[in-house]
């Protein structure tokens, strides 16, 4: 008997059972007995197991890259292409641009291929894009032959809407994924389209109405373009939501709900997320109904061991300078990222290293879409070193060779940390970031000091310091001292040279109204100043 130990969840119970302990059973199926673990959750929880028969090579290569898989009659991963079962055309360009598939290829590309519907749960950089396009160019091959013989007659093109959808958060990462099927092109003859804001609506359009198999979007716009009956997606049977928590966390919700409501109602369903918060389960439960759990690592984010990570703590008057001067010497000639928490930022970082006479540009949502892509384009041949971003670029942007990222303000979720070092150290790469951290922002220091020791980083002392400056602020006042912090505030107030008292009075003296009233007190003025 083979007893694999596994979580399953209760399907159609709308409470949790009534025993707070595990109910253990053995179950009797097929050729293996398993052994199960009934645990109560909110969400149907998943079946976490190993596929049975595997070979001792792959169970250590599962092992290696925490590979985890829901279903146990799931096929293996693939250790090379040719094990996955594509077409000889597709491998003969496979082996010329990758020699082995990565981790998430290696196991989703064998269950996409089974035609079932698959959660996908990796990092961002670690290759999902060609592990849900290959199984699009095949189902697009075998529904030009199904169409074709339906008829009786060569498969009709034009106006029939697209036989693939593939949905992303963001412009950027949709115009990459479109980069990448057209790599495909001449292999596969599959024409494209790419549905996004800050573009013209007619193009889009007219590539549509010529035939286009593959449609590439991002939720808004194609939802405007199904709402108002410009395009259908009714023959939409292969369906792509990647980056699925990030488009959730944008506030996509509405328009990934209406979209997939417009596709073919019996459709293969594949969706990719960093994360697997409780608002992806629910969407996953919705849209896919029964599907296959992969997951490549742990479930709770963490970061890329191939990244140095470096912390300064500093002050927020000083931050400027350092950042300054670290451009000019630690990360001269360097290909380097910056993020920023708000657009004007963006702005007043490229004109200052512009004019220290550094190539640099930015790119957030206010630009437009011409300058945006033009911004990416030269940042990816090398002509511009030093591009300066929002959160825009922090998910899915693929740019391998990415030097540095550098977080010149820290982001509000933690989660977004992790997502921005991630463009560098990719593909198996070594990469570095450098994160400004100043006392406003030591509510994050715990999380961040947690994230560096899981990552096998140094912990800086500031940054110890900054976690329990935290601790400390937290803390409970007795009466007397919640009273102290009410009591008029002491002042320190500085002229335009930097030069001001700094007695704890309040300085009337510095306060306009009462600067005026000083120098005209007399009836025919008022408190400001001016003639009655």
């Amino acid at each position: 008997m083979m007893i694999r130990s596994a979580v399953v969840g209760l399907r159609g119970l709308t409470k949790p059972p009534v025993s707070r302990y595990s109910i253990m059973s053995l179950v009797s199926g097929g050729q293996n007995n398993v052994l199960i673990h009934v645990i109560p959750r909110a969400h149907p929880a998943l079946l976490y197991s190993t596929q049975p028969d595997l070979t001792t090579d792959i169970k250590d290569y599962m092992k290696q890259h925490e590979i985890t898989v829901s279903d146990p009659r799931a096929p293996a991963p693939s250790l090379t292409f040719e094990e996955s079962g594509l077409p000889d055309y597709l491998l003969t360009k496979l082996s010329k641009d990758f020699p082995t598939p990565t981790p998430i290829q290696a196991q989703s590309l064998p269950i996409a291929l089974t035609g079932g519907n698959m959660v996908g749960i990796g990092q961002t950089g670690s290759g999902k894009t060609l592990a849900f396009l290959l199984p699009a160019f095949l189902h697009v091959k075998r529904e030009r032959e199904r169409l074709g013989q339906m008829h009786g007659q060569v498969t009709k093109k034009e106006g029939s809407g697209p036989l693939v959808l593939i949905l992303a958060p963001t412009r950027e990462l949709a115009k990459q994924i479109e980069d990448v099927a057209r790599q495909w092109r001449n292999v596969t003859r599959i024409r494209t389209v790419c549905c996004i804001g800050g573009e013209g609506r007619g193009k889009q359009l007219a590539q549509y109405d010529s035939g286009a198999e593959i449609m590439i979007a991002t939720p808004g716009r194609i939802n405007d373009f199904v709402q108002t009956g410009e395009m259908k997606l009714n023959n939409a049977s292969y369906v792509v939501l990647d980056e699925a928590d990030r488009m959730l966390d944008m506030g996509f919700e509405p328009q990934v709900r209406s979209v997939m409501e417009a596709s073919c109602p019996e459709r293969q369903t594949m969706m990719f997320s960093a994360t697997w918060p409780d608002e992806v389960k629910d969407l996953a439960q919705e849209f896919l109904g029964n599907f296959t759990f992969m997951k490549i690592g742990s479930e709770e984010l963490c970061a890329n061991k191939n990244i140095l990570q470096e912390v300064i703590v500093t002050t927020k008057d000083y931050k400027m300078e350092q950042f300054l001067i670290d451009m000019e010497e630690k990360l001269k000639g360097k290909k380097v990222l910056v993020f920023t928490e708000r657009k004007a930022t963006v702005d007043r970082l490229e004109r200052l290293l512009r004019n220290r006479r550094v190539r640099a540009m930015g790119i957030h949502g206010d630009k437009s879409q011409v300058a945006r892509t033009e911004t990416l384009k030269r940042f990816k041949d090398g002509s511009c070193k030093v591009m300066i971003a929002t959160d825009v670029a922090a998910r899915g942007l693929d740019v391998n060779d990415i030097d540095w990222v550098v977080n010149f303000d820290f982001p509000l979720d933690i989660e977004n940390y992790i997502h921005r070092i991630g463009r560098t150290g990719r593909a198996a790469k070594k990469g570095s970031s450098l994160t400004y951290m100043t006392w406003d922002e030591a509510r994050y220091a715990k999380k961040l000091k947690k994230i560096l020791i899981e990552a096998g980083q140094n912990v800086p002392e500031e940054l110890e310091e900054l976690e329990k400056e935290e601790s400390r602020s937290k803390t409970v006042k007795s009466k007397d001292g919640l009273k102290r912090q009410q009591s008029q505030p002491r002042f320190r107030n500085y002229g335009y040279r930097g030069m001001g008292r700094d007695d704890g009075d309040r300085q009337d003296e510095y306060d306009f109204r009462n600067r005026n009233r000083n120098k005209k007190s007399s009836k025919g003025f008022d408190n400001f100043g001016f003639p009655l």
